[in-house]
């Protein structure tokens, strides 16, 4: 079935993030950490309170507990007092909140990224990558053309519901059966019940049918079938009549296959240079991660390819390669990486690495590299106060980051970027989340209906609970000092102040809006050669520091929100009559189908692709896409092919 959509205008929603724009190109402000700086230097304590202003989830991961259908639960983080447990905030999720929003205030560099950062995609559909073979030889890796064949697989659903496609006319030694393994390996099983591996050699008799060309939208996809398929043995030669290749096994999706695959080696690619070959396969390790990063790789009944190692030492590896683009990967239309790094995105913002060129906030709290260097700040846990609440919620399916949709993490002044490797495209910059004050009182906005794999049930600390903190401070500034409370409070030193920092999981969501005040300051003093303590209670918002990006941060941080009473949630696609359809539903009515359609290339003059808006843009709405009605069935076979019965 194929299924047209439109783009409902009158309905709008918010982006749950946005970005704090960077250049590249602009330079950060550093300098060369001194022994001994000019003018006084403060020592002394922040102490501080942080209100709970929606529900709030830290959790503890120690603690964490799975059910038989692999739904995690986590409680809330704490410790042991008075023979009962009591919540609390880790300084270090504190210190990653505050140092995130000092680094975006005082524009330094980007500290958590880390080196050799790859930035990867899903091939265009359109420029489906050829099967190839990937060999070791002589203290090197090779890349060879590849003709692809056949593996009929006997259309029985598997462990996992799928099914695959049975022709006509096909003999039945034709056919080989799919097997999983308890650890999730598939593998094809012949008629002799040989396991036939990803990567392992095999010979077949080459079969056709007519013409013997499967051919999709006038490309060949195979160039036969394989029949009477096993082991190839060592030392037979080269049967008359038979070929013999390595067996590819594909992972599952929802729909019918159409079979595994068997390649079978042809000429060397010489469009590549053996540095390009060695780069497009350390490209190839890393979407392999990916795809093993349950984090990330939510597709059900996905292996990860498990069974990479063993075709690496067996006789190559199958993959599939673009000599225009130089890059391999482990699927027609899979994943691969761009040639640019996140680190030469990040150009001048590059985290330090040594004391002789030091952003403002790598001075302040310190950074690893190759002189390291302690940091002047140290922030406590933060302890639940008296009458807090505690309830236990199941979440709604987070999404992750979506790099490689450019429309809204990329930027580029000759428009829409199409790739990361484009000389003028820039990361869109540091991302942030917008508030949404309705999940305060509502939890329809953050909580699902349904236990899953790909959700989490927490325990959450409800509105309206307080935690105490200390921020110790050593040797810094009075410039420092103002722009650290600053990045506490954003200038609105009150309990009720509608600037709020953002902490734990769920963010997307609505969750973990608080409110952090000073409520009392006391710096050591040395005076005539004696110390004592100054005490300063019932502080204001202090002197406005010097910091780039205070708008911005003011914008994002408002807890009343971006748009009024307009959703905060991410893109989606409606049915016929406009209600917002499950994630967890069938493919078409997923959320990645919104992001597809907005980006294509083929658009009305009057919708085009809609561009995540400028942080400062007073409209910050999107539309979601909805299905129209009277679809129409289609064939996905073209013209000489094999026949479905």
């Amino acid at each position: 079935m194929k299924v047209n959509y439109k783009r409902k205008k009158d309905v709008k929603f918010v982006n749950p993030y946005t970005f704090v724009p960077v250049s590249k190109k602009e330079p950060v402000k550093r300098s060369t950490l001194e022994p001994a700086e000019s003018g006084k230097l403060h020592t002394g304590v922040l102490r501080c309170r942080l209100y709970v202003r929606t529900p709030l989830g830290i959790p503890d991961a120690e603690r964490e507990k799975t059910d038989g259908s692999g739904h995690k639960k986590y409680p809330f983080f704490s410790y042991e007092e008075n023979g009962k447990p009591v919540p609390v905030i880790p300084g270090s999720s504190l210190r990653g909140s505050i140092r995130s929003v000092f680094e975006t205030a005082a524009d330094s560099c980007f500290s958590t990224l880390r080196e050799n950062t790859g930035l990867s995609r899903r091939v265009d559909n359109r420029k489906a990558y050829k099967p190839g073979i990937l060999k070791w030889e002589k203290e090197g890796w090779h890349l060879y053309q590849a003709e692809r064949y056949l593996l009929a697989v006997k259309p029985e659903e598997d462990d996992r519901k799928r099914s695959y496609t049975e022709y006509r006319e096909l003999p039945a030694d034709a056919y080989v059966h799919m097997i999983r393994r308890e650890d999730g390996r598939r593998a094809a099983m012949n008629r002799e019940r040989e396991e036939l591996r990803f990567g392992d050699l095999v010979e077949f008799q080459p079969y056709t049918q007519g013409n013997g060309v499967y051919k999709k939208n006038g490309f060949q996809v195979w160039k036969g079938v394989a029949r009477s398929v096993r082991k190839k043995q060592e030392g037979t030669g080269h049967p008359a009549g038979r070929e013999y290749g390595l067996v590819y096994i594909g992972e599952t999706f929802a729909k019918k296959k159409h079979g595994e695959s068997i390649f079978v080696m042809g000429k060397e690619v010489k469009e590549l240079t053996a540095g390009q070959v060695k780069k497009a396969y350390e490209g190839l390790l890393e979407s392999l991660e990916i795809y093993r990063n349950p984090a990330v790789n939510r597709s059900e009944g996905h292996s990860g390819y498990k069974d990479f190692e063993h075709a690496k030492k067996e006789r190559g590896i199958p993959v599939w390669y673009s000599a225009e683009e130089k890059k391999l990967s482990l699927a027609s239309i899979g994943r691969t990486f761009y040639n640019t790094s996140l680190n030469e995105l990040a150009g001048e913002r590059k985290p330090c690495i040594n004391r002789k060129k030091l952003c403002e906030a790598c001075t302040l709290f310190g950074m690893a590299g190759e002189e390291s260097l302690g940091s002047r700040i140290r922030i406590t846990d933060a302890k639940a106060q008296e009458g807090y609440q505690l309830r236990w919620e199941t979440l709604k399916i987070l999404g992750q980051p979506r790099y490689s949709y450019l429309p809204f993490y990329a930027k580029s002044a000759s428009g829409i970027p199409n790739s990361y490797d484009d000389p003028m495209v820039e990361i869109a910059g540091r991302k942030f989340y917008w508030h949404n004050m309705e999940a305060a009182k509502d939890s329809r906005i953050y909580a699902a209906g349904e236990k899953n794999q790909m959700n989490n049930t927490l325990e959450l600390v409800m509105p309206g609970a307080e935690f105490s903190f200390e921020v110790y401070y050593d040797g810094i500034t009075q410039e420092q000092l103002q722009k650290l409370m600053w990045c506490i409070h954003f200038g609105e030193n009150k309990k009720d102040g509608n600037l709020c920092g953002r902490l734990g999981h769920g963010k997307p969501l609505g969750l973990g809006s608080v409110k952090m005040v000073i409520e009392e300051k006391e710096e050591r003093i040395f005076e005539e050669g004696v110390y004592r303590w100054e005490r300063e209670v019932s502080l204001g918002e202090g002197a406005e520091p010097e910091l780039k990006n205070k708008k911005e941060l003011k914008r994002v941080m408002d807890f009343r929100g971006p748009g009024g009473k307009i959703p905060i949630q991410y893109p989606y696609i409606c049915d016929e009559y406009g209600k917002e359809l499950s994630e967890s539903g069938k493919n078409e009515n997923a959320r990645h189908v919104w992001y597809l359609k907005n980006k294509e290339s083929k658009r009305e003059k009057d919708d085009p692709s809609e561009l995540l808006p400028d942080i400062m843009a007073k409209n910050q709405t999107l539309h979601p896409y909805q299905k129209m009605q009277g679809n129409s069935q289609y064939n996905n076979y073209g013209n000489n092919g094999l026949k479905r019965r």
